[in-house]
């Protein structure tokens, strides 16, 4: 399993409203959202709910 659950993601049915609105506020020089002068950045929590997913290893790291 080269890519894991990535092809998971195929399968997500997205809002196309809720993307919109985040992409708007995405800053991918720093790969978080910036709302005027306050950073944030979701956690794997928080992308298992934007995404429907549930991620099935949770003690597993996730780096780039």
């Amino acid at each position: 399993d080269k890519y894991g659950d990535v092809a998971h993601l195929l399968f997500v049915k997205l809002d196309d409203a809720l993307l919109k609105a985040m992409v708007r506020f995405w800053d991918p020089t720093y790969r978080c959202f910036t709302f005027n002068e306050v950073d944030m950045v979701p956690t794997i929590n928080e992308y298992s709910t934007f995404l429907h997913y549930d991620f099935r290893d949770l003690l597993r790291i996730y780096w780039k």
